[in-house]
């Protein structure tokens, strides 16, 4: 199978999708451990904040990559950047860490 320029614009725009859609779910989840942290029913809202972000982004890569393997690769590939870039931003920096601290 020879990839097409038709194949190559898909796998890009989903990419850049895949990009918004992990920011959304990674996002979301760095916004529900701050704010609801202290929340009375925390089991509760962290479950539901879950399901929602899973629904959504299983959702979206399913609709960017128009049911394609190809679409739904590309998207997962801009999810999982996204996933590095927010592990790397939420590292704590070098002057926070302990002495001899292995992280």
């Amino acid at each position: 199978m020879q990839m097409t320029w038709y194949d190559l614009q898909k796998i890009v725009f989903c990419l850049v999708v895949g990009l918004g859609i992990g920011y959304f779910h990674f996002g979301g989840l760095w916004f529900t451990l701050q704010r609801f942290a202290s929340a009375r029913l925390f089991g509760l809202v962290f479950v539901a904040s879950f399901i929602f972000r899973s629904v959504v982004t299983l959702a979206g890569v399913y609709f960017a990559g128009n049911g394609e393997w190809l679409g739904m690769i590309g998207c997962l590939g801009g999810i999982l950047i996204m996933r590095k870039i927010f592990i790397g931003k939420m590292q704590p920096s070098a002057v926070f860490r302990a002495k001899g601290s292995p992280v």
